[in-house]
């Protein structure tokens, strides 16, 4: 499942396939924590947050790299992290709730 995280971005030039793979490893730290929540979604929506925060911290190595974390890349990140709730079986999840503290 994690090789197919993000893979639109890892296959756009515009976006740095090493910055990718950094926030790609923001989601599976997520992942991680999510397989072990078993009902709270206020926990897993803290995970989120935890995870967007340390994404935001990457805004500054993207420009730059002459890219962005701007509104596609929001809606890849958003994916991938709803794939991840939904596969441990957190369908009651908000993906716009998932990524609300972004910076980008």
């Amino acid at each position: 499942m994690f090789a197919d995280l993000l893979l639109p971005m890892f296959d756009d030039d515009y976006y740095p396939d090493v910055l990718v793979a950094e926030v790609q490893q923001c989601i599976v730290q997520f992942a991680k924590k999510v397989a072990k929540v078993k009902e709270s979604t206020a926990e897993i929506y803290r995970f989120a947050n935890e995870a967007v925060v340390a994404i935001n911290e990457m805004k500054p190595q993207f420009e730059d790299l002459d890219s962005s974390l701007d509104d596609t890349a929001a809606d890849y990140i958003a994916e991938a992290m709803m794939m991840v709730v939904q596969e441990h079986g957190h369908f009651d999840i908000e993906m716009e709730e998932l990524i609300a503290n972004r910076e980008w």
